[in-house]
């Protein structure tokens, strides 16, 4: 299989809406393996403590990838929807996703992204979504999720349009950044993280 690679964070694919896929291409050979190259990625730099896996600390966790992330530029994505329990994984293949309904309630979460590793931010998002979608056999599926799922999803399906977390930040002039060394203790304090960086140029 191949070996994906996160696009940097100045790449204009990041900016571009994916493709959707069709039934009778989700069913090739070629996209399977895609998709399971995809699944492989998420899996592998999840970061999770599992038997015969120590989590490594000083590393945030990969609880999500939209195709075009790494350079695939269809509407698919993969989400672990045990986001929030750090013991095992709740894999999710996801074709042509639509949220169809978003709470007014929203939340506050600090997100940050696999092509934009150094910046970190409090976004604003609905609490509550419905998704529709299909499996990776075509099977049309309905999610409703809420909490940090639900943001989740919707980190996604931003990315699948063209969008980053970067433009939902509550306070763009002062995200935190957050260099490769830093990310452990910065889990420990966010709230009070002292250095700063204006991303308003970056954001649509």
């Amino acid at each position: 299989m191949a070996l994906l690679k996160p696009l940097d964070a100045d790449d204009p694919r990041l900016r571009e809406h994916c493709e959707l896929v069709g039934r009778r291409q989700l069913h090739t050979k070629e996209q399977q393996v895609e998709i399971d190259e995809l699944l492989n990625f998420v899996y592998g730099q999840g970061n999770k403590k599992l038997p015969g896996r120590q989590q490594d600390r000083r590393r945030p966790t990969t609880v999500g990838l939209s195709a075009n992330q790494v350079g695939i530029m269809k509407q698919i994505c993969v989400v672990d929807l045990s986001i929030a329990w750090r013991g095992y994984f709740d894999l999710h293949v996801l074709v042509n996703p639509r949220i169809v309904w978003r709470s007014k309630t929203t939340v506050n979460r600090v997100e940050s992204c696999v092509n934009i590793t150094t910046i970190w931010g409090k976004t604003v998002r609905s609490e509550t979504i419905r998704v529709e979608a299909w499996d990776r056999s075509g099977n049309e599926i309905a999610l409703k999720l809420r909490g940090w799922p639900a943001v989740l999803l919707q980190h996604e399906v931003d990315h699948l349009n063209g969008r980053l977390f970067i433009d939902r930040l509550a306070d763009p002039k002062s995200a935190d950044l957050v260099r490769p060394n830093e990310y452990d203790a910065y889990r420990k304090q966010k709230d009070e993280w002292l250095s700063k960086i204006d991303v308003s140029g970056m954001i649509r």
